[in-house]
């Protein structure tokens, strides 16, 4: 989807979608040895480190290597993506610190919504903006304007249950995408979500969720030379967009 396009916060990040796909599909074995290979290239300077620290008295070799990591991620997300209804995807992405891979994958579920009222401010609930149970303070709320429509990004501090702290990220947008080559305008109410639990990562997961809320925009909207976007909607379910 991306090519380490900048966040707003100057640091890059890497963005992509997962697949429909399955272990009989014959993209699968590509789109895995894809995975594969980006964790190999984030992951080996880590490991190597990791590898000469590993004590020799442990009596076994260091048991992890960067396939093992990369044939994890890519079975992994893929088994969320699968979860979800028709009308949602999987995003995925990682965060760079001085030009290494520092978190991956940080997933993001998208959910296309048909508009469900003509005023987008409802949108501000959906995403709890006032709060919902389980926040530990009020809600920072931020706004996010694309080409094709406007955004407003929730983040809150909770805690769970046993009590470890985790980031709730929220956002929705309401685009509108233009008429091209004869087909009518349509809209769509996207909506993404994560929940993070690094503190590192709570500070930098607000600016790549705006990232890649541009990123969609982007492929939604009508290409300059007047093909089809990179992404379209089609009616799933009433209600619902994809």
């Amino acid at each position: 989807m991306s090519d380490d396009l900048a966040a707003p916060d100057g640091l890059p990040w890497h963005w992509e979608w997962v697949p429909d796909i399955r272990p009989d599909d014959e993209e699968y074995a590509a789109w895995t040895a894809h995975i594969v290979a980006l964790f190999a290239d984030w992951t080996s300077g880590g490991l190597d480190a990791a590898r000469l620290a590993w004590p020799a008295e442990a009596g076994v070799e260091f048991p992890f290597t960067s396939d093992m990591v990369g044939q994890g991620a890519a079975a992994w997300l893929l088994h969320r993506a699968g979860q979800l209804p028709a009308w949602s995807r999987l995003a995925w992405g990682a965060a760079f610190v001085q030009g290494s891979a520092r978190w991956a994958p940080v997933p993001v579920v998208v959910e296309f919504r048909r508009p469900r009222e003509e005023d987008p401010n409802y949108l501000m609930e959906v995403v709890g903006a006032s709060g919902r149970d389980g926040d530990a303070r009020q809600p920072t709320i931020d706004y996010v304007t694309t080409p094709i429509g406007d955004g407003v990004q929730v983040f809150a501090l909770g805690r769970t249950p046993e009590g470890a702290a985790f980031g709730r990220a929220e956002a929705a947008m309401r685009l509108d995408v233009p008429p091209v080559g004869g087909a009518a305008s349509v809209s769509s109410d996207v909506v993404l979500t994560t929940v993070v639990f690094e503190m590192g990562l709570m500070a930098l997961i607000s600016a790549g969720v705006e990232q890649l809320m541009q990123q969609i925009a982007h492929d939604c909207a009508p290409p300059a030379d007047g093909g089809p976007a990179r992404l379209g909607f089609a009616t799933t379910t009433e209600g619902s967009q994809r």
